[in-house]
């Protein structure tokens, strides 16, 4: 029995490891943490008190009437205007404009629904990017193709 007190040694480390969890856990968990889910309940009004940065689906028309009614008749009628164009609290704030609205006009935007891939939808108008430009093998796409032929005018009307 000579040998025992390394056995007291590991349950004395163990019992005082386990009490130092469930002591540490008490202080460092929330007490929203897990009230609906497994997530702080509290953070969701933190996120609620925060300002929103995306419009509404009609924001734009308040003021951009012509250009909603034109696109609502078009092919990309669906899609919302915060998809090519930046987030509305980056032109719009109390109501009021305080800067230009970003545009990306990048091939890759339009290559996000519209490049050719096997399982996409046939009704989305689908090309291979590079035999559509009629680019050589290895040669860059401009970052601005698909908006020098495919004007704004073309993207908003039927």
């Amino acid at each position: 029995m000579e040998h025992t007190k390394h056995i007291w040694r590991a349950a004395f480390l163990l019992i005082a490891v386990l009490t130092f969890v469930i002591v540490g856990r008490h202080f460092l968990v929330p007490k929203s943490f897990g009230q609906a889910g497994y997530y702080r309940y509290d953070a969701l009004f933190e996120h609620m008190d925060k300002e929103p940065r995306h419009g509404a689906p009609d924001a734009c028309a308040d003021c951009h009437d012509d250009i909603a009614a034109a696109k609502a008749s078009g092919k990309h009628a669906p899609v919302q205007c915060e998809v090519c164009h930046d987030v509305l609290s980056s032109h719009i704030k109390d109501g009021d404009k305080f800067a230009d609205m970003r545009i990306n006009r990048n091939w890759e935007l339009c290559a996000y629904c519209h490049q050719r891939l096997v399982g996409r939808p046939a009704l989305i108008a689908q090309v291979d990017i590079r035999e559509h430009l009629e680019l050589a093998s290895g040669q860059a796409i401009p970052a601005e193709a698909c908006v020098q032929c495919h004007d704004k005018d073309a993207i908003h009307h039927p």
